[in-house]
């Protein structure tokens, strides 16, 4: 089992991990394979859960390089802090190798560090993370949730802005519910016993489904709903302003309404025209009234 590359894209690698960091989840596992890398966060009871794909070329250099008898295929975990803790040590380096090693027999991922040294030299850094490698046996009893097909899928306003107005409402009620439509429209709202407040967006955008990826796209759920129809959806509000930080990577984010079940989040930390691809899915559990 081997695995090596150079570090192309430090700080939206920091960013990243920063993002997953704000869940409260210490644990992530990262599932390398040749052609992308997996973060996934699963909560031991009830939670939101993510799913991230990112394309090797978006972090990783060229040299990438991973070697394993599981279809090439290496699982590992680890506490999300520890990475989050190694990537800012890296912040000013000029150059990062990352590598799968062992100490005392331990499995470790190893961030071997270039720092500007002083007089024109350079100083060279070590920082290791301790990791368990998984069993296939265990990676095969997580499994992706599903979701039946949204009701309504828009695109979100700026989150750094949603995240204003969340902090707001979450002072008011731990719980925060939102509201959308075929038609560019959203709305924020919470309430207490005595006073509610709402935040309301229009004129968003509806993304035009895929015909590779929806069969039939004229009979999706989202199509044959009247447009002004709003979807609703109930949240742990502490929960929603903790995510609302991966707003640093995102370039855009599509919320799908699924009534009765999820809030899924496409957060795309890539844009369209660019050949590599990232994206970071967030299952959100909903709480009934």
């Amino acid at each position: 089992m081997r695995f090596r590359t150079g570090i192309r894209n430090i700080s939206t690698f920091t960013k990243l991990a920063h993002s997953l960091e704000r869940l409260k989840r210490r644990e992530c596992i990262l599932r390398l394979t040749p052609d992308a890398v997996h973060f996934i966060i699963v909560p031991d009871t009830t939670g939101t859960q993510v799913w991230a794909a990112i394309g090797v070329e978006t972090l990783f250099d060229d040299d990438y390089h991973i070697q394993s008898n599981a279809n090439n295929t290496i699982n590992l975990e680890f506490n999300i802090e520890n990475l989050t803790r190694s990537l800012r040590s890296a912040s000013s380096a000029t150059e990062v190798q990352m590598r799968l090693t062992k100490r005392d027999k331990h499995p470790m991922l190893s961030f071997i560090i270039t720092l500007p040294g002083h007089g024109g030299g350079t100083n060279v850094v070590t920082q290791d993370i301790h990791v368990r490698v998984l069993t296939l046996s265990y990676v095969a009893s997580i499994r992706e949730p599903i979701c039946p097909e949204p009701d309504v899928h828009i695109i979100l306003p700026p989150l750094g802005v949603m995240r204003q107005h969340s902090e707001r409402f979450q002072r008011l009620s731990d719980k925060i519910i939102l509201r959308a439509n075929m038609s560019g429209s959203l709305h924020l709202l919470a309430h207490s016993d005595s006073i509610r407040i709402q935040t309301a967006w229009t004129n968003l955008i509806n993304p035009e489904l895929d015909p590779a990826q929806v069969p039939n796209p004229a009979e999706h759920p989202s199509q044959l709903r009247p447009k002004d129809k709003f979807a609703s959806v109930r949240i742990d509000a502490k929960e929603w302003v903790s995510l609302l930080r991966v707003s640093v990577v995102a370039k855009r984010v599509i919320a799908c309404f699924c009534e009765g079940h999820a809030l899924v989040l496409y957060v795309y930390v890539t844009e369209p025209e660019e050949e590599a691809s990232a994206v970071l899915t967030y299952y959100i559990p909903i709480h009934s009234e």
